[in-house]
C-alpha cells in the first residue's frame, strides 16, 4: 500500500513518510524519539518502520548509526 487515497489516506506510506521527514527537519534525529512522536500521532509501529524502509529505499535516509541517530 503505497498510496491509498480512497480508504485511509493517513495510512499511506507517502503520508507517513512526510510526517517522519517533518520530524527530522525539526531536529529530532533519534529513531526512538521519532517513533515515540509518531506513536503519539496514532501511527502504527509497523507502518512507521515500513515508512523508514521506504525513505531508505528512495535515498532520503542514508543509515542509522550505533547511537540510533538517523543520517539523512
Amino acid at each position: 500500500m503505497i498510496v491509498n487515497y480512497e480508504n485511509e489516506p493517513k495510512n499511506s506510506i507517502i503520508y507517513t513518510s512526510s510526517i517522519i521527514i517533518s520530524t527530522l527537519n525539526r531536529g529530532i534525529i533519534n529513531i526512538n524519539n521519532i517513533n515515540e512522536h509518531c506513536n503519539k500521532l496514532g501511527m502504527e509501529p509497523s507502518l512507521f518502520f515500513l515508512s523508514i524502509d521506504w525513505l531508505y529505499l528512495i535515498g532520503y535516509i542514508k543509515s542509522i548509526n550505533t547511537k540510533n541517530e538517523v543520517i539523512i
